[in-house]
């Protein structure tokens, strides 16, 4: 029994299924062509914090972009594109109560691949986070407000506020490595035998 060779193969075997965990990135870019501020209703949509659409790139940490009633935001990622399966989670700061004070707010949710924007749900302020699974392969993530729309007598004044937008890229599967791995240690085997 060779058991530096078993040890070595065992080693590649625990990387590989190491490495299956689903890699999560952040929002790293705007696409300025495709990212339009809505409007606003109040003088307090003049805050420059409020208005930076910076705000919702990277991890949480409570600063946000208000899109404005009626905006679009489209969001670009460290990754050139992502696998059908991926999921996208949407944080929202102003998920605490809108029931009691009817500021209701929400966007359409798209992904974007090859310039063709493809709807995946419409989401509300309801939650802190919300996470949606797109069924197709994507390079950008888009969101349109639609707060008016839904919610026609929320007392919103500047859409939907965005504190980040974050995706799980899909594992490799670990067990089709393991077979593969397997299968051809198999195979070395039943030569090594013929051989002797």
């Amino acid at each position: 029994m060779n058991i530096p060779k078993i040890g070595a193969t065992a080693a590649i075997l625990m990387t590989m299924a190491g490495g299956t965990q689903a890699a999560t990135y952040a929002a790293s870019s705007i696409v300025a062509s495709e990212t339009v501020y809505g409007t606003c209703t109040r003088i307090n949509c003049a805050a420059n914090d409020r208005k930076n659409a910076n705000n919702a790139l990277g991890e949480a940490d409570g600063a946000f972009y208000a899109m404005g009633l009626g905006g679009q935001l489209t969001v670009g990622f460290d990754t050139k594109s992502f696998a059908p399966g991926a999921r996208v989670t949407i944080n929202e700061v102003t998920f605490n109560g809108p029931q009691s004070s009817n500021h209701f707010e929400a966007v359409d949710v798209y992904s974007v691949l090859g310039g063709i924007a493809t709807f995946i749900d419409r989401i509300a302020n309801t939650t802190q986070s919300t996470t949606l699974l797109v069924a197709q392969g994507f390079e950008y993530i888009r969101l349109i407000d639609v707060t008016r729309t839904e919610f026609p007598s929320s007392t919103s004044f500047d859409g939907f506020d965005v504190e980040s937008i974050s995706v799980a890229a899909v594992p490799v599967p670990a067990a089709g490595f393991m077979l593969m791995a397997g299968l051809g240690g198999l195979a070395a085997l039943g030569r090594r035998r013929k051989s002797v």
